[in-house]
């Protein structure tokens, strides 16, 4: 498994497809901050609009963009005329997504709206940008971006037997090709995500996801990217923001998160495939990461 195959899977991302826009006219319609743990996304089917962020920033979109709220930002989007107070849109729950309609029903903007849910402490997530776009300039017409998305649209306007499923589904994989869209527009460029880029650096990080029970120490860290301790510890920083071993750390509790959620393993037994011998131990440095006990965790409280 490769290092972003793996940080896909410790983010254990799930994909929903949540609603249908269509709007007409001048219109403005407000997202307050997300929830932690969950990415909305809006898809540009037809028409164009703007999205302004609470730093002032706009950014135009029109159809066949993606744009993606990794830390689910909040945003107001606005239809490309004049600027008009936020608006509740009429909600229509026929068909197989609720629909959210602004004047009649000849429509300006067609959109498809979803999010993705991950584990709230994702190292992968923390590493995106505050938000990203795949323009579809940027895309190959009949590469596999655009015929999911194109897929998405033909099982939204139908009723078929399975389609919620189905739009479900084929959201969680859309995650993965924005990912793989963005990272080949923009390289491995942000976070965690820069190690990678680094020959000496992501040997290292490949080789802490690939055991992540293992007793690593950064004497053995530094001797796998073939450096000295000192300099391994500036350079890691310098590209990753973070040590070395708190990097380590996260990604072992995220391990453990999934372990607490998908598994029947006791905590002894989790400490120790996360590299923790004491279970005090684990515990304790769970706390700090999630803000709860594990064992609250494996509870759902």
């Amino acid at each position: 498994m490769n290092p972003i195959d793996k940080l896909i899977t410790l983010a254990n991302v799930r994909g929903s497809l949540d609603l249908r826009c269509q709007f007409q006219g001048d219109w403005a319609l407000e997202h307050e901050q997300g929830a932690m743990g969950k990415a909305p996304y809006h898809i540009v089917l037809a028409g164009e609009c703007r999205v302004e962020f609470p730093d002032g920033q706009r950014l135009p979109m029109r159809a066949g963009d993606i744009l993606l709220l990794p830390g689910g930002t909040p945003h107001v989007l606005h239809s490309p005329g004049k600027t008009v107070a936020p608006m509740t849109p009429q909600r229509i729950t026929t068909g197989v997504l609720p629909l959210h309609r602004i004047g009649g029903a000849s429509t300006d903007l067609d959109m498809l709206c979803g999010s993705f849910h991950f584990n709230r402490a994702s190292v992968l997530f923390a590493a995106l940008p505050q938000y990203l776009v795949i323009p579809s300039g940027a895309l190959p017409a009949n590469g596999p971006l655009p015929a999911v998305v194109d897929l998405l649209r033909r099982e939204a306007d139908g009723d078929q037997v399975g389609a919620a499923f189905l739009l479900d589904s084929l959201s969680q994989s859309l995650f993965t090709l924005i990912l793989r869209a963005h990272l080949a527009n923009h390289g491995q460029d942000s976070g965690t995500l820069a190690l990678l880029g680094d020959k000496r650096l992501g040997r290292v990080w490949q080789a802490m996801l690939a055991d992540l029970a293992h007793d690593w120490t950064i004497d053995s860290l530094a001797e796998t990217a073939n450096m000295s301790r000192a300099t391994f510890m500036r350079a890691f920083v310098r590209v990753a923001g973070v040590s070395p071993w708190v990097l380590l750390t996260q990604v072992r509790m995220e391990l453990a998160f999934n372990l607490l959620n998908q598994s029947h393993l006791g905590l002894s037994d989790i400490a120790v495939q996360v590299g923790y011998q004491s279970q005090a131990a684990f515990s304790k440095k769970f706390k700090e990461i999630y803000g709860e006990a594990p064992g609250r965790v494996r509870r759902g409280i």
